[in-house]
């Protein structure tokens, strides 16, 4: 019999194939703004993205002390991030939040899960109870899970939308831990693509660990996953 009880999943490059979701997000932006969508403005987006939010994760952006007149802090950070990418355009806050408003929209649209996500969520689901933890908005997540016919197996979402924090920062586990039926970490296991939210959240939050790694990419030293995966199906095996 597993150890594990709770089964914690991340959602996009894990059950999701996100790529796919963003480049058609992406390309409606560029419609709107009267760009023309090129493989390298999509992979600078990709790119940009990756670091701005690597950037939030580790403390290294500057941001304002009060976030009353933006409306809140998560919707500041994903303007903002339009309006710094865009910034030949001289956005303002307002058109940025329209941007946002409509790319998390799109983002919804083009979905398509990951390789046996569906086959392994059916196999887990009554044995174990399984959640997704996710720092995309909580509306484009239960959008992707229901158009990928995940969410019938899910019985928790949460979003750093929610929790007003993002994997890997300990308030994003605080409040993943209270939306837990099951409530001893011991049993729990994260499981994502990303070792700086995902590996490292968990280590970090008293959770063990499974890093989805299809790339086969290098582990640095300084994580330390449970377990590693290439494959969703390899899963069921090891549990």
């Amino acid at each position: 019999m597993s150890k594990y009880k709770t089964l914690i999943f991340d959602l996009d490059d894990t059950l999701i194939d996100n790529k796919a979701s963003v480049d058609y997000a992406f390309e409606q932006i560029l419609h709107i703004l009267h760009i023309t969508p090129t493989e390298d403005l999509l992979n600078k987006w990709l790119a940009f993205e990756r670091d701005y939010w690597l950037a939030y994760e580790s403390n290294q952006l500057k941001l304002p002390t009060d976030f009353s007149k933006y409306g809140d802090k998560i919707s500041y950070l994903r303007a903002k991030r339009f309006m710094i990418f865009f910034h030949r355009l001289n956005l303002s806050y307002e058109q940025a939040l329209r941007i946002n408003t409509l790319y998390c929209d799109m983002l919804g649209v083009n979905i398509i899960s990951i390789d046996k996500a569906i086959e392994t969520l059916s196999e887990l689901y009554s044995e174990f109870e399984l959640c997704v933890a996710t720092n995309g908005p909580k509306e484009a997540a239960n959008n992707k899970l229901s158009k990928a016919n995940l969410m019938k197996y899910i019985k928790t979402v949460v979003s750093s939308e929610e929790a007003n924090h993002s994997k890997p920062n300990k308030e994003f586990f605080d409040y993943l831990f209270s939306k837990m039926s099951y409530k001893n970490k011991d049993g729990m296991l994260m499981i994502g693509d990303s070792l700086s939210t995902d590996v490292l959240g968990g280590m970090n939050n008293g959770l063990d660990t499974c890093w989805y790694n299809p790339r086969h990419r290098e582990l640095p030293e300084k994580y330390k996953p449970t377990m590693t995966i290439t494959k969703l199906d390899q899963l069921k095996k090891l549990l």
